[in-house]
């Protein structure tokens, strides 16, 4: 989904703009669609050769729209209206609705961002040098430095460390001095 050099050195040698391009894998489904519209086009040639458009159209959006993200800020490049380029000091945030991924401007039009998605958010962080931040990574880092209890009801509960160290000796202490012990 992203390319990226996987070099992270020095500033002098990391690459001067990363590429975000939608799934290269994409092609794959458009050629089975060729293929299933050859089925129908075969039916009606004359009236049905338009159906072989839909899937050339979208290869050329999987080859053509892309994210570039780089030392002046970002670059979206669409296949079928023109690009925009969003200056740093000019961008207000990333966000995300459904499956898409928005960059909004101070002045708060949104910019639909191809061959981002919220998985690629940590690549987006270390592409930007910081100035978008990573929420995924910090997330699953408060995650991971949690315990997940998972009730009998199904209800999942996340306590830190020495939050369940706490409620594993209450737990210990009822069962040893319940008034209702089994003798």
């Amino acid at each position: 989904m992203v390319a990226m050099s996987s070099d992270t050195g020095t500033p002098a040698q990391r690459p001067a703009s990363v590429h975000f391009r939608p799934e290269r894998t994409n092609i794959l489904a458009a050629l089975l669609m060729i293929a299933i519209a050859a089925l129908v086009v075969g039916s009606a040639p004359l009236y049905l050769f338009w159906v072989f458009l839909i899937p050339l159209v979208f290869i050329y959006w999987i080859v053509r729209a892309r994210t570039v993200v780089g030392e002046k800020g970002i670059e979206v490049i669409y296949a079928f209206r023109p690009g925009r380029s969003i200056a740093w000091d000019d961008l207000a945030g990333v966000g995300f609705k459904g499956a898409r991924a928005l960059a909004t401007t101070n002045d708060g039009k949104q910019y639909v961002m191809p061959g981002v998605s919220f998985n690629s958010l940590p690549k987006l962080a270390e592409a930007s040098r910081g100035r978008i931040p990573d929420v995924l990574t910090a997330g699953r880092k408060a995650a991971d430095e949690k315990v997940v209890i998972i009730n009998r009801d199904g209800e999942e509960i996340m306590l830190t460390k020495e939050e369940y160290a706490a409620r594993k000796r209450q737990t210990n202490d009822d069962i040893n001095y319940s008034p209702r012990s089994n003798q």
